[in-house]
């Protein structure tokens, strides 16, 4: 095997390629205090005086010592059905290179 050069007249030069952060800092600084700018809204006005409204309590949800058996419940079953999986499939991989050995 032997290496060959080839001569070109048209290499890649990676020009331009550099960003001046001064200018791009000036240009976001433009933009954002400049006509691009999003104009500020006005604060609005208070609602008029209606019917109170008085804030719910939240419900009661589960303390944390439930939430914690429940998840680890739900990770013992997922565990469970996963190496049920494992242990299907190598007994099927077991079967098929049985088969394909007594086969021959």
């Amino acid at each position: 095997m032997q290496t060959m050069y080839y001569q070109t007249s048209h290499f890649i030069r990676h020009q331009g390629n550099l960003v001046d952060l001064t200018a791009y800092r000036r240009k976001r600084t433009a933009a954002s205090g400049g006509a691009l700018a999003p104009a500020l809204e006005e604060p609005a006005a208070p609602p008029a005086a209606g019917p109170d409204l008085r804030l719910l309590p939240k419900p009661a949800s589960a303390s944390p010592r439930r939430r914690t058996a429940r998840r680890q419940r739900r990770l013992r079953r997922a565990a469970v059905v996963l190496d049920l999986c494992a242990s299907a499939a190598m007994i099927a991989l077991t079967a098929g290179a049985l088969a394909a050995f007594l086969a021959l």
